[in-house]
């Protein structure tokens, strides 16, 4: 026993024993290593996403974003759900920046901490490195702890206005907010800006220099041959939305200054004591816009004055609303022929029209759709404030039977102004959706009456809905002013 016992701590016994615990433990690290192996292989075998190069997981992730008209980011889409998958795809997302470049913030009823909100607004923004930002901000809240939040963000966002590129600011519900003092007011990158608010306290223009800028919304009076507004580049805008209501003179005055203008869209309130100054200037001609959205509060003779001193030759969208206090007010027939003598002036061939509330009659509606600039039209909208027949059968018939008027037709929407005899309405519908060649069927209907439709007209309806026709329907019992008709006069 003691023997074995000194044979066991000789030197050679030591070094034996070494030898074995180093092979034991290579034994057992290289076990552990095809486990770990088999561990990997069955992970990339089972989720390949794990085997691709990191460019090409990232190129992934950005597709995963939601292509929607809602800028406001969802808990369960991307960027959000990417990061909340694992741990691996967190740390990968939270790494590509063109995730992180698009913030959209809405501020209704706040009851997040405001150092908490704005400390996430600003990591968000963090994250997309040096890329151009598009940020949204919309707000309806009327407490004092909203404009805070509101004010908060603002500023959150003029950080980083040197990186802008489309901006988006919905103020609505607010007591009175200023912009942040912009340093230096440079925006390089700006293509994009649109300010709403319900305040009428005016702010000036926020920048000094936007070379880049091309779209603008803006609430408040815009004067361009003035020192009011002198920051805004009005020379290089090519679309333009104006909410605070405008005089014709003004509205010419963008349409001469802009040439470069593609888009506008203006309300129009005019003054009576201009009148005479626009009835002396010749017509200004702007051979560039293609979409030209008029809202007049009061439609009056003044109307007929804007669109007298106008020539649009690449015009392609037009639209005129009115909204007026009292019919006995209003000048449809001057409209009409101004109107009229605008399309013959401008010698433009229409893709979409707009008529809402013009007090036409069916023969001057069914004059205007025989112009020949409406002869390319694609998209027809006829709207009336009252109950009016404006669609009549010799409308419809001209549109479905003999000497089809607006062969292109894909989208029609009438809102208020059917009246026509059991069967035409539906007869001429399903005619352009079955017998026509499939580019140049009627796609879309909209409907707003007072009364349901006939038993006939509701028939052929479902037909053409079968046969792919998109058809919407509203029943609007409300509007019921059958007064209209009385203080209309009606062309034979």
């Amino acid at each position: 026993m003691l023997n074995n016992a000194s044979s066991s701590l000789s030197p050679s016994g030591y070094y034996d024993a070494r030898l074995r615990r180093r092979k034991l433990y290579r034994a057992a690290k290289k076990k552990g290593g095809r486990k770990h192996a088999e561990r990997k292989s069955f992970k990339n075998r089972h989720f390949p996403f794990h085997c691709l190069p990191r460019e090409i997981s990232a190129e992934i992730f950005v597709l995963c974003l939601p292509d929607s008209e809602d800028p406001i980011k969802s808990r369960n889409a991307a960027p959000i759900l990417l990061c909340n998958v694992s741990s691996s795809w967190r740390s990968l997302a939270l790494s590509i920046p063109r995730l992180w470049n698009e913030l959209a913030i809405r501020i209704a009823d706040p009851t997040v901490d405001l150092d908490l909100a704005t400390t996430m607004a600003d990591s968000w923004i963090a994250r997309s490195g040096e890329l151009p930002l598009t940020l949204c901000l919309y707000t309806s809240s009327r407490n004092e702890k909203g404009t805070a939040m509101a004010k908060a963000h603002l500023n959150t966002f003029f950080r980083y206005a040197s990186r802008w590129e489309s901006v988006d600011i919905s103020l609505f519900g607010l007591s009175p907010v200023s912009f942040p003092n912009l340093k230096f007011g440079l925006t390089p990158l700006l293509r994009k800006f649109s300010y709403s608010t319900s305040c009428l306290v005016s702010v000036p223009f926020p920048f000094t220099s936007c070379p880049l800028l091309s779209t603008i919304t803006w609430p408040f009076p815009c004067f361009v041959a003035s020192n009011v507004d002198p920051d805004i580049p009005w020379h290089q805008l090519t679309r333009i939305n104006l909410e605070h209501k405008m005089s014709t003179h003004q509205t010419l005055s963008i349409l001469q200054t802009c040439q470069k203008l593609v888009e506008l869209n203006v309300s129009v309130d005019d003054d009576p004591s201009l009148d005479g100054v626009r009835s002396r200037r010749k017509p200004v001609e702007n051979r560039s816009l293609r979409s030209f959205h008029i809202i007049y509060v009061h439609i009056t003779c003044y109307c007929s004055g804007l669109l007298q001193s106008l020539t649009l030759p690449a015009l392609t969208d037009f639209s005129l609303d009115t909204y007026f206090d009292s019919l006995s007010s209003i000048s449809s027939r001057s409209v009409h022929t101004q109107l009229l003598r605008l399309f013959t002036r401008s010698k433009c061939k229409l893709e979409k029209l707009r008529l809402g509330g013009c007090g036409f009659d069916d023969a001057s509606i069914l004059k205007c759709l025989k112009h020949d600039s409406c002869s390319s039209l694609t998209e027809l909208e006829i709207s009336n404030v009252f109950n009016r027949p404006m669609f009549t059968d010799r409308v419809i018939l001209a549109l479905g039977f003999n000497n089809v008027l607006l062969p292109n037709l894909s989208r029609l929407s009438l809102e208020m102004c059917l009246s026509a005899s059991p069967g035409v309405f539906g007869l001429m519908i399903l005619t352009r959706c079955l017998w026509w060649d499939k580019g140049d069927q009627l796609k879309s209907l909209s409907l707003t009456v007072r009364d349901e439709l006939e038993d006939i007209d509701g028939a052929f309806l479902k037909i053409a809905n079968k046969s792919g026709l998109d058809v919407e329907i509203t029943i609007d019992r409300y509007n019921d002013s059958d007064v209209a008709e009385d203080l209309y006069d009606t062309d034979s």
